[in-house]
């Protein structure tokens, strides 16, 4: 028997660990995509930390885990990425389409696909790369660059589910997957993919994408639509106080994964993807320029911290930044020490505040279902960092602690300035 979406709400929070793999609604499984984190975490904080009807966003959206989550949990998700793959994986999450809506654009759509039309000669066809062409076979490729020409994902919210299921489907090992067997759904970069083809002596498999399509949308809608609403945007965090979709004050919740502090190529990871959606990966790890050195990695988080807080609901407001160690070093804590714990900026009534510490939190939950480390600058001194994420949470200096930490649903120790 299938899950509710209540049963999912009222999972125990604080044991994301333990739940099951495939635990949260289905769409959540839809894509793979780089430095996601699973639904359990962020659904723990969501039921820790805010109510039906809150708003709860996710700057850096990625695969639109977070404000799908919330949308699962009656809360009104916001997602923003930069990424053209991130903003076509959150916005198809969110356009929240049930399965009939899904069911007659897909039938429609290829009732009216004329193969003739899509053969080379036809005028159709645009060029397509030799590193595309050793993936898929001839009629899947037609099928791809039909439905590219015909769906509308940035305006539709039906066509952004099929493009975000399509997306999904790109490329894998076995036949529900579009693409010639490939090791992983992560896009490896295409010399090792010819080299992988050579080697194993690999033909494109003919694979329908009508059909692919109409499996997986079975399967990610059978649990219905969402119980709440979404919004999905494209751009620059750095813009975010200034969009007029999300009013000053109201986000609720703030639940996010800023990008690492390492190379992580976006683009070149995802070059099969990007392909189809905008024709070509580089101009995504050209604007998305991840490679911060430490200093300028300060910069933008300091911009991002003062984007964010006008958009803080000032009483009751909390902010948590999953952020990963590097190498030996508590990243989250020396973000909170040297950009945190220095911020002054306008709240949403122009008054000039900055952010109290409630906590750094590892990603670890011990036998008795507790947070189990928390640092603050005054009492750890030692630097000693394992490689592992951490919740830095954080709210307005002035905001009412005891009403964001007096909710009983988890015990709660936390590190106050």
């Amino acid at each position: 028997m299938s899950k509710t979406w209540s049963e999912i709400a009222d999972i125990r929070p604080g044991i994301w660990q333990e739940n099951n793999r495939r635990w949260a609604t289905p769409q959540h499984y839809t894509c793979s995509y780089m430095a996601m984190f699973p639904p359990q975490l962020p659904h723990y904080f969501i039921t820790r930390f805010t109510d039906i009807g809150d708003i709860v966003l996710d700057p850096f959206s990625g695969r639109g885990t977070t404000p799908l989550q919330a949308m699962s949990q009656g809360r009104i998700g916001i997602g923003n990425d930069l990424n053209d793959l991130a903003y076509c994986l959150t916005k198809g999450k969110i356009g929240n389409p049930n399965l009939e809506e899904v069911s007659k654009r897909l039938g429609d759509l290829q009732k009216n696909y004329r193969r003739e039309d899509w053969m080379r000669s036809s005028g159709k066809m645009q060029p397509i790369p030799n590193k595309i062409r050793m993936i898929y076979h001839r009629e899947t490729l037609r099928q791809l660059m039909y439905l590219r020409k015909e769906l509308d994902w940035k305006n539709d919210d039906v066509d952004s589910f099929l493009a975000m299921v399509l997306m999904g489907a790109m490329h894998g090992s076995s036949s529900g997957f579009l693409s010639v067997s490939m090791p992983n759904t992560f896009s490896m970069g295409w010399r090792y993919v010819k080299k992988y083809i050579h080697e194993n002596n690999l033909k494109p498999p003919n694979r329908n994408v009508f059909e692919i399509l109409k499996e997986r949308c079975n399967r990610f809608l059978k649990m219905g639509t969402l119980p709440a609403q979404g919004i999905a945007i494209h751009g620059d965090v750095r813009n975010l106080d200034e969009n007029k979709k999300i009013s000053h004050g109201s986000v609720k919740m703030i639940f996010s994964s800023p990008p690492y502090l390492k190379v992580i190529k976006y683009g070149l990871y995802n070059w099969i993807r990007l392909w189809w959606l905008i024709g070509d990966h580089r101009s995504i790890d050209k604007k998305l320029d991840d490679a911060h050195s430490l200093s300028n990695y300060k910069l933008f988080m300091k911009d991002v911290f003062e984007t964010m807080l006008p958009l803080l609901d000032p009483e009751r407001g909390i902010a948590c930044w999953v952020i990963g160690d590097v190498n030996d070093m508590n990243l989250a804590k020396t973000i909170w020490d040297d950009v945190g714990a220095t911020i002054q900026a306008n709240d949403s009534e122009g008054n000039v505040t900055g952010y109290k510490l409630l906590g750094i939190v590892e990603d670890t939950i011990d036998d008795n279902e507790k947070v189990t480390r928390i640092w603050n600058a005054e009492k750890d001194k030692s630097g000693k960092a394992t490689p592992v994420d951490r919740i830095l949470i954080m709210c307005h200096e002035n905001a009412n602690v005891d009403s964001i930490l007096g909710n009983e649903k988890m015990h709660w120790e936390p590190i106050l300035n």
